[in-house]
């Protein structure tokens, strides 16, 4: 079985040590003939494989490495609703009608993931007792107030709490103002999903390789042809579903979105009274400080943290200090305390902070810009970008399909985020 591979070689990951195993072992040595063609094994590359098969298509999926190697193993395993944005920031940008389908079709993303879960029975330790947005400050309580108000005006099920019960559930002397609370959210162990995907797909008739990195895709006839170094796929429809780890092939994918990357520090199961004085009633947190931090106990009684930034080379011991600073004023009972795991991954953002999902070419289609949120929405993306792909009704998508969009200054930008994070976490209280 492929291993999940860390980015780096001082990184060791919670997910990749404790996963199931892989369920695809085999790369693309063969010619092949498919109705759909995705390229990408992560959540919407999975997702929409999966709900293709289910619907009598044929479908031929390509991962240039392993299931769940990029985005899709490497984050914190929250599944939110929404996008990170406001609904009525996602209105403005995409105009009422647009906006309001958009809004709708992520609202509820969390029990797309769920009942998929529950469906066919994956072991991806699915815990459904909700989230927490904490706010850091009594300011923070205005923005998230109006927030709220946003998301209950959809119809969500979220409430907004004070600051007595934020302090119950996150059982920190840091969250006491307040926050929203989603109890249809919840948390996974997000690796496993990725891989129980894979299997449910597999299981019913997706041909799936990996270690198949496409060399080119290019039009042959009446179909696409996609070329591997040992293989070929020709179809008529291809989803580019590679996100922030598209390479140079893949379409100008990764020129659409600034790829950022996020950090993560887990903790060796923790002692039993202190694990129980840790968020008790396990719900998955983060909060609305500028450099944000999420928190989670996860099934085995680890404390798992998140924050933005790289782990490469000498940022390392900058950010994981910082981590541990935070970790001790968030959770004081947990001072001293090593970390035992550390990895990172990266994210695709886009400068509306919206998804996108584009048109690379006639029947190429290229869902990304998740944005950090990708686990509900890039499931309900690729369920629904399967209807579409099926039935040719584009006006029924709740997504807008655009050109190729190619951000400005991507490199630039994505080096001043990176950097201005890693000087804001080499000052921040170091008193």
């Amino acid at each position: 079985m492929t291993e999940y591979l860390p980015q780096d070689a001082n990184e060791k990951s919670l997910w990749g040590d404790s996963a199931i195993a892989n369920p695809l072992s085999e790369h693309l040595q063969e010619k092949l003939k498919t109705d759909v063609l995705v390229v990408g094994g992560g959540y919407t590359g999975l997702s929409c494989a999966l709900h293709l098969v289910q619907k009598g298509v044929s479908v031929v999926l390509l991962e240039a490495c392993s299931i769940g190697f990029g985005g899709s193993g490497r984050n914190a395993g929250l599944v939110n609703a929404g996008v990170w944005q406001n609904p009525n920031h996602v209105v403005k940008v995409l105009g009422e009608a647009a906006g309001e389908r958009f809004n709708l079709a992520l609202r509820d993303s969390p029990g797309v993931v769920f009942e998929l879960i529950k469906h066919f029975d994956m072991p991806c330790q699915p815990d459904r007792r909700g989230t927490v947005n904490m706010a850091h400050n009594a300011d923070a309580m205005t923005l998230l107030e109006d927030r709220c108000r946003q998301m209950q005006n959809l119809g969500a099920s979220v409430e907004l709490i004070d600051g007595d019960r934020a302090g119950a559930i996150s059982a920190s002397p840091v969250y006491r103002y307040g926050g929203i609370l989603d109890p249809d959210a919840g948390t996974i162990h997000p690796l496993n999903y990725a891989r129980s995907l894979a299997k449910a797909a597999l299981d019913l008739g997706v041909r799936m390789f990996e270690k198949s990195p496409i060399l080119s895709l290019q039009r042959d006839d009446d179909c696409w042809l996609a070329t591997t170094e040992q293989g070929k796929v020709s179809a008529d429809q291809v989803v580019v579903a590679t996100n922030a780890y598209a390479d140079s092939n893949g379409q100008g994918v990764r020129e659409s979105l600034l790829p950022l990357s996020i950090f993560h520090c887990a903790t060796e199961p923790l002692p039993e009274d202190i694990a129980a004085s840790i968020i008790p009633q396990r719900h998955g947190i983060w909060d609305t400080s500028l450099l944000l931090t999420s928190s989670r106990i996860d099934s085995g009684g680890r404390l798992v943290m998140s924050s933005p930034g790289s782990l490469m080379r000498f940022q390392r011991g900058i950010r994981e200090s910082w981590m541990t600073r935070t970790r001790n004023r968030l959770y004081p009972q947990t001072k001293g305390l090593p970390w035992e795991y550390r990895w990172s991954g990266q994210v695709g953002v886009t400068s509306s902070k919206i998804l996108r999902v584009q048109l690379l070419a006639p029947g190429v289609f290229a869902p990304a810009g998740y944005n950090g949120r990708g686990i509900g929405p890039g499931t309900v993306i690729g369920k629904h970008l399967a209807d579409t792909l099926v039935s040719g009704n584009r006006e029924e998508f709740p997504f807008p399909i655009e050109a190729l969009y190619r951000e400005k200054w991507s490199s630039l930008r994505s080096g001043y985020y990176s950097y201005g994070t890693l000087a804001l976490q080499f000052v921040d209280r170091r008193r």
